[in-house]
Formats: C-alpha cells, sequence, structure tokens
C-alpha cells in the first residue's frame, strides 16, 4: 500500500510541477516522504479499505440536505464516531446554524480569484487530519483556479481514496444526465454539475423529499433566502409547477439507482425468477411490414402500464449470412416511441426470446400472430414455444398482417366446423369397431332387441359431435355392422329371416332421421344462445341515454358487428336530400333498398351488406323503434336546453341592471353633490375645498368610465368579436401604462421587474386591460398597510405576471365560480365584478391563462401566464 501510495505522490508532484509552482510541489514530497518512511517503519500492509460515500440529494435548495447532513454528522459523533466538517455553507440559516453545533469544522482555505477572496474546502488540512467521517455540502461545486482539483467531487473522491466516509448534498438539478431536463423546466441552466457516476457510486443515496407547498411555505417564512429575494424566487424558479417536476425528476432519478442495486443483489445471489419491481416489455419483432402495426400496439399498452419497451429481433447465424432482415424501420419507430432496441443471433427463437427476457427483467411478452390461418396449416411454432417456455411471463399475442376474411351470413353459420366434422368421423372409425367386439363377446347372453339401442346410442353420440353428415354415416356403418355380425347368416350380408330386414330397415330410418333431428335441434340451440348473446350486446347498446346523436353510435356498431355488415349509416333529410349524419364501417351509399330503415320522416338507418331474414328484421325494427324515440328525447332537450339558455339571458340581464345599479348609482350620486356644492352661488369656496371636489368627481368618472368599459368589454367577448393584434412589446412598458388608468385607493404598490424579461408578441392593448383590472381588484382587497407586488418571471415558451396581495384571499373552491361575470368577491363586496372577467377572457383570447395561487402568509396571488412569441 506504502508502494502504491508513494506512486500517487509523485505523479501528483508531477502534476503539481507543471501547474502550481514549487510550494505545492514540496508539500506533496513531504507526504511522500512520510509514505515512505511509514512502509519502512511498518512494512508492506494490506491495502487501506476506500471510504464510504453518503449523498442526501435533494429536489431543489431549501429542501432541508445540508441540516439533514449535519444532523447525521451529529448522530455518529454521538456514537462515538471521529467526525468533521470539511466544508458546510449554513447560508446564514438559523436553523441550520443551530445544527452545527460544537462539531469540529476544518479551517477554510482562501484563494484569491480575479483579485477577490474566496472562501475553499482545505483538502490537504482534511488529508492530514484523516477523520473517520468528513462532511462536505455541496457536491456540485466548481473550486477556485489554485488547488488540487478543479471540483468539489474529485475533492470528495481523494479523502475517499485515503479511507475518510464523506457524507455529502447534492441537488437534482446538478446531476449531468438530467441537466438539459431541468433547463428545459426552469429556464435556467445549470454549469456546476456532477457525473451521474460518482452519485450512483455511493453506498447510499437518501432523497430529502419535500412538497411543493412545504417548499414554498418555508421560501416565504424567510427559511431559505433573504427578504428581498423571496418574491422574485416564488415567481421563478420556485414556481409550483417547477418544484413539482423537479421533484417527480429526483424521484424517477432515484428509483432507477434503487433499481440497479437491486440488478447488483439479484446477479450476485444467483436469482433468475421475475421480481415485477417495474413493468418491462419485450417485443419480437420479424423485420416485416407486420412490426408497424406490432409496436404501435406494444406501445399504447406500456403507455398504459408505464412499462418501459424493450424491442428485440432474434436472427439465425444461417439466415443473418444469406438473407439479411431490414430492420430500419423497425428501429425508427422504437426510437419515436423511446424504447430501445436489440438483436440477438439464435437459433431457436423461443428459448432467446424467453431468456432474453429474463435477463432484461422484462415482465410482459409482446409477439405477432398472422390473422390468417387455415386447418390445414400447424400453429405457429414461435409463439406456442413462447407460451410453453414463459410460464411466470405474461404473454400478448397481437393479430397482424393478412387481410380481412370475406363476408358471410351470420345467420347461415353451423356450430359443425370441417374439423370437428373430421375428428367426429375418426372417433366413429374407432368407436363402431370397439362397439362391435364389445357386443360380440356379450351376444351369447344378450338378444338382438338390446344390440339395435346400443349402436343407436352411438349413432346419436356422434351425430351430436360431428353433424347430420356424421350421423348419416355412422348409421349405415351400424346397419352394415349389425347384419354382418349379428343377424344370421353370420358374416355375410344375407339375411335369413323377414323380421330381421323389417328390424334392420327401421333402425336405418330412424337413425337417419334421429341424426337430422339431433342436428336442427343442436343448430337451433345455437343459434338461441348466440341470439341471446347478441340481444344482450343490443340491450346494453341502447340502454344508454343519447343526449347526442353520436351517443347512437354505440347501436350502429353493434348492430353491424352482430349482422357481420360491412357499414351501418344514420342518414338525415335536410333540403330535400339525404346526408351521413353517422356512419359505422364503410359506406353505404350502395346498399340496397331492402335495407334501409325508417326511424322518422327525417332519419333513415342504412345497413350495407344485409342479407337478413324475418327475424333479423325484427329486431333491427325493435332497434329503429327505440332510436327513434331517442331522438325525440334530443329534439326535447334540445328545445329545453334554448328555452333555459333564454331564461339565463333573462336572469343574466336582471343580474345585470341590479348589480350595475349599485355602481352607477353612488358614483352619479357623489358627481351630482359636488356639482351641486360648487354651484351654490350663495357659498364661498376656497381653492382648495374647490379642488377637493374636481378631485372627487374625477376619480367617480374614471370609476364610472371602467365599469362601462368592463361592461363593453364584456359584451365583445360574449360576441366573440374581439380580434388581437399581434405587436413586439416590452412587458414593464405595459405595466407602467396600465398603472396609470387605476386608482389605487391609497395602496403601495412595489414593483420589481428582471431587466433581462424578453419581448412579447401580443396585443398591448388587451394586456394592458388586463394588468388594469386584475391590480385594480388587489388594490381593492388588499390592507391599507400592506403593499401590492408586482413580480415577473421567464420560463421556456412563456412569460408570468405575478399580482400579490395580502387580503382574504379566495377559498379554491369559489377560483372558477369568480370568473364568472357579476360575481363578488366576498358577501359585503359590491359591484357587478366584471374586472377577473374581462381580464380571465382576453388572457385566453391572447392564448395564455389567468391562475390564482395562495399568497405564503394570506392573500392571493394572481399569475397572468402569457405567451412568448418572439418577433422575427
Amino acid at each position: 500500500m506504502a508502494w502504491a501510495r508513494l506512486g500517487h505522490h509523485l505523479a501528483r508532484i508531477e502534476l503539481a510541477d507543471a501547474n502550481h509552482g514549487s510550494g505545492i510541489s514540496r508539500m506533496l514530497v513531504a507526504d511522500a516522504f512520510d509514505a515512505f518512511v511509514a512502509w519502512l517503519s511498518m512494512g508492506e500492509t494490506e491495502p487501506m479499505a476506500r471510504g464510504q460515500l453518503r449523498v442526501y440529494l435533494g429536489s431543489a435548495p431549501g429542501a432541508g440536505k445540508t441540516y439533514r447532513m449535519l444532523e447525521e454528522g451529529s448522530r455518529r459523533r454521538g456514537r462515538g464516531a471521529d467526525v468533521v466538517v470539511a466544508f458546510v455553507e449554513t447560508h446564514d440559516r438559523p436553523l441550520t446554524k443551530a445544527q452545527l453545533g460544537d462539531l469540529e469544522v476544518v479551517p477554510r482555505t482562501i484563494r484569491d480569484y480575479r483579485g477577490t477572496p474566496v472562501e475553499e474546502m482545505d483538502l490537504e488540512a482534511v488529508l492530514e487530519r484523516k477523520p473517520a467521517v468528513a462532511l462536505v455540502d455541496d457536491l456540485a461545486h466548481t473550486n477556485v483556479p489554485g488547488g488540487a482539483h478543479a471540483k468539489r467531487w474529485e475533492d470528495v473522491e481523494s479523502m475517499l481514496d485515503a479511507g475518510i466516509d464523506v457524507i455529502t448534498t447534492v441537488d437534482i438539478q446538478h446531476l449531468e444526465s438530467v441537466n438539459d431536463v431541468v433547463e428545459k423546466i426552469t429556464g435556467t441552466a445549470q454549469r456546476e454539475t456532477v457525473p451521474d457516476a460518482v452519485v450512483r457510486r455511493a453506498e447510499q443515496v437518501e432523497l430529502v423529499d419535500i412538497t411543493p407547498e412545504a417548499l414554498r411555505r418555508r421560501m416565504a417564512h424567510g427559511n431559505i433566502y433573504a427578504a428581498e429575494m423571496i418574491d422574485a424566487s416564488l415567481s421563478n424558479y420556485f414556481r409550483k409547477g417547477n418544484l413539482t417536476a423537479l421533484r417527480e425528476l429526483a424521484l424517477l432519478w432515484l428509483a432507477d439507482r434503487v433499481e440497479d442495486s437491486l440488478q447488483r443483489y439479484l446477479d450476485e445471489h444467483q436469482i433468475v425468477e421475475k421480481w415485477e419491481t417495474r413493468e418491462r416489455l419485450i417485443v419480437g419483432i420479424t423485420g416485416t411490414g407486420s412490426d408497424e402495426a406490432l409496436l404501435r400496439r406494444a406501445s399504447r399498452i406500456a403507455s398504459r402500464s408505464g412499462a418501459n419497451l424493450i424491442a428485440v429481433h432474434v436472427v439465425s447465424a444461417a439466415g443473418r449470412r444469406l438473407t439479411p432482415t431490414d430492420t430500419s424501420i423497425a428501429r425508427g419507430f422504437v426510437a419515436r416511441f423511446e424504447g430501445t432496441f436489440q438483436e440477438i443471433v439464435d437459433d431457436d427463437v423461443a428459448s432467446a426470446l424467453v431468456a432474453f427476457a429474463r435477463s432484461e427483467r422484462g415482465t410482459q411478452i409482446v409477439l405477432g400472430a398472422s390473422r390468417q390461418r387455415s386447418w390445414l396449416r400447424p400453429s405457429n411454432s414461435i409463439v406456442e414455444g413462447v407460451l410453453r417456455r414463459a410460464r411466470d411471463l405474461d404473454v400478448h399475442i397481437i393479430a397482424v398482417g393478412g387481410s380481412s376474411p370475406a363476408q358471410v351470413r351470420r345467420r347461415r353459420k353451423t356450430p359443425f366446423t370441417w374439423r370437428r366434422r373430421l375428428l367426429a368421423l375418426a372417433a366413429a372409425a374407432v368407436v363402431m369397431p370397439l362397439l362391435t367386439i364389445g357386443l360380440t363377446n356379450l351376444h351369447s347372453t344378450s338378444p338382438l332387441s338390446t344390440v339395435f339401442p346400443c349402436y343407436l346410442l352411438a349413432v346419436l353420440g356422434l351425430t351430436i359431435w360431428g353433424g347430420a353428415g356424421v350421423g348419416v354415416v355412422s348409421a349405415l356403418s351400424a346397419s352394415f355392422l349389425e347384419n354382418f355380425y349379428f343377424i344370421a347368416p353370420k358374416h355375410t350380408l344375407e339375411v335369413a329371416r323377414a323380421d330381421d330386414v323389417v328390424a334392420l330397415a327401421a333402425f336405418l330410418i330412424f337413425s337417419i332421421g334421429a341424426s337430422v333431428t339431433v342436428t336442427e335441434f343442436t343448430r337451433r340451440s345455437n343459434e338461441a344462445d348466440r341470439a341471446r348473446a347478441e340481444a344482450e350486446i343490443l340491450a346494453k347498446a341502447a340502454a344508454t341515454v343519447a343526449t347526442s346523436q353520436n351517443d347512437l353510435m354505440p347501436v350502429l356498431d353493434s348492430l353491424r358487428a352482430i349482422f357481420d355488415l360491412k357499414g351501418v349509416a344514420m342518414k338525415t333529410r335536410r333540403d330535400g336530400t339525404w346526408e351521413t349524419d353517422l356512419l359505422s364501417g364503410e359506406s353505404v351509399e350502395e346498399a340496397e333498398p331492402s335495407s334501409r330503415f325508417e326511424i322518422d320522416p327525417d332519419h333513415v338507418l342504412v345497413l350495407a351488406g344485409a342479407h337478413l331474414d324475418n327475424q333479423d328484421r325484427t329486431m333491427v325494427n325493435a332497434f329503429v323503434g327505440r332510436m327513434a324515440g331517442e331522438l325525440r328525447s334530443q329534439r326535447i332537450q334540445q328545445d329545453d336546453a334554448k328555452l333555459r339558455a333564454l331564461a339565463e339571458a333573462d336572469a343574466l340581464r336582471t343580474g345585470l341592471l341590479r348589480a350595475v345599479s349599485h355602481d352607477l348609482r353612488t358614483p352619479l350620486a357623489t358627481i351630482e353633490a359636488n356639482v351641486s356644492s360648487l354651484l351654490q352661488g350663495d357659498v364661498s369656496w376656497s381653492p382648495s375645498e374647490q379642488q377637493r371636489f374636481l378631485t372627487s368627481i374625477e376619480r367617480e368618472v374614471h370609476r364610472l368610465t371602467r365599469l362601462v368599459t368592463n361592461l363593453l368589454d364584456a359584451g365583445r367577448l360574449e360576441a366573440g368579436v374581439v380580434t388581437p393584434r399581434s405587436i413586439e412589446v416590452e412587458l414593464d412598458d405595459l405595466v407602467a401604462s396600465a398603472l396609470e388608468t387605476i386608482d389605487t385607493r391609497g395602496r403601495t404598490l412595489d414593483i420589481q421587474l428582471p431587466d433581462d424579461l424578453p419581448p412579447l408578441k401580443s396585443d398591448p392593448d388587451l394586456i394592458e386591460r388586463v394588468i388594469a383590472n386584475v391590480v385594480s381588484n388587489a388594490c381593492r382587497f388588499s390592507p391599507s398597510d400592506k403593499p401590492v407586488r408586482i413580480r415577473a418571471g421567464a420560463s421556456p415558451g412563456k412569460v408570468d405576471l405575478l399580482v400579490i396581495d395580502c387580503g382574504p384571499g379566495i377559498p379554491e373552491s369559489k377560483r372558477e365560480s369568480i370568473l364568472a361575470p357579476f360575481q363578488r368577491l366576498n358577501d359585503e363586496g359590491s359591484g357587478a365584478g366584471l374586472g377577473l372577467t374581462v381580464a380571465s377572457g382576453f388572457v385566453n383570447l391572447l392564448g395564455g391563462q389567468l391562475r390564482f395561487e395562495d399568497t405564503p402568509g394570506g392573500g392571493l396571488t394572481v399569475v397572468i401566464g402569457l405567451r412568448q412569441e418572439l418577433g422575427s
């Protein structure tokens, strides 16, 4: 070990001489000499054990990583461990300072950076102190030039190599693999990163989890940043959406790390069984045109279950040489579906697929099978091979390729398939000889009247299995066997007695008749069972209450499926011509006249490719009547909706008159009183009193003007006649213009807008009206002793303007209804309440969104989300 340490120090000496000068070189030489002396005095010993790394991972700054690190250090120190604080940044947070307690802190080193002294962790001092445990905050930190390493995580690696256990902290935003994702979420590029491999090598990674709401409250209470930074942080990086996405990202990254640990555990313990900790979909592809349909279906299955998609192509060694398969199309689809593609060589495709699925810890296998398959064609050996071997996996068989079978008449289908008939004939060839052998042995004691019933039972049983054809063949063979083996003279086809001829004829006629009867009974029973199932399907489809014509689609789909139709359509007569409103399947323009069913004078049901008997037509007519009733119900509902709309319009006008009357009466009365006072000829008003009257008149005129403007805007929005413009504007200019038009009611406005806000390409007049209405509403309800704060922040694709008040706020249950016209914010409020309605309408028209959030500490934060569309 000493030789290794000596070589390590000599290498460091060479590097230091090239980069840092002789001072560091002399120090490293001393270290190397100490190592050499130690070796001479102690002899060669066992290699030094590498230290263990523990990482506290956070989703965002302020989650509590440093606090937890110091807490763990105090716990270990209490148990007798030698713990030092190599570097910690408390950010002047009282709780973090308190947690530092009496832990030993290694003094920092001072380095000069562009004329400014900067404190850094003293790596050499920590290595010389050589504690059992070192606490190192901010693993992603970039060191000031002049130290042994450029990054702090490299310092930590040196401590671990020296046998020191390290406890450190890092945020998810600093991991290299997710750095670009974090930038898309927050709009902020992180320049300080840590390789994922460094954190993944840690013996323990613990997520310091906190909900976005709790973290924002912690921020609002001043427990993370200074007071002057709180509003800007809440409106930018610490938005609820950002924190939620970062938290999910941290959880997913940690889940992957746990999965890696589980994989190592399974490999070390040679566990081959499937542990369903995460769904993995293994898709077997063939490099043919059917791969597209198979991969699309597999992607839908994976998206529903949140599974990883892994496509695998198995090719034989000979096939790879002779007929190479082009899998480029399949690879493209796999990439689009965010999956991975693997290709393996094996002559046994089924075994290779199952082995690959187990090696990748797959939980489901998806295979494709052709739709076309005749009874003579052997079964798919690959599919059956996978099913035999994958007892512990879910296997999905997807029908791909081939063309649709030809349309056949539904009512002419028979339960006796050719396969079933051939099997029944084969059974007859075995049963009849065996029955004859048995009866021959018993005939010496049994009368001939016992032989005939036995053969009859056999014929009936074979008829039930294979149908009338099999029954007739069985009856003929039974008559031959009875004559040859049981009727004198035996072993000939001659019949000596007349009554035996009659008996044979009667047996043949009865058995054939019974075969035909049993076949017909079986067919009718099958049709009855099928009709019962179809009736249940149609009943379920018709049981749905149709509130629109589209709700009748389940009935059309069920009719088309049950009667094997090419298409089903419902047509409506408009201006003397029939137009298709609903269509299930193919076009019905060429349908036969007999497949047309009248629903009512203005609607017909058309069935394409229909071959219906009377029973079928009766069933269809029953559902045509049901559809007619639904259409009548829809017309009644439409009439009711029109009447309700008229009633609501009347109520709206009535509410408008009542709501506006107060807002009109109060300012008009004030204006009238002030004007009357000024016009009094017998009273001499001083200039200051006249100015007070005029100011009051001006304020009330502004109030009336805003009320009338909002009424006009609400009417324009309702009529859909507002057409926004598209002009490049600066948000700070719009805020300044909007604030000039409102009455702040004596409230103080605290405006802090970033200087680097991007310009907007939108309608400045509409945005100005939105800002004015929202700020006016905030001034109306905010306490007089607290300012209304206006903040802004940008993220990719949008700009958010926040108007923050400390008023009573709005309960979450009322936030949607408050945007309706003429709503009051509280029971004591007065007025029409059109400001937020108009603001929301304008923002939606501009492609943005008006959102409500709780102000930490009480109040309402209105977020005006605007699309960021830069002009060319």
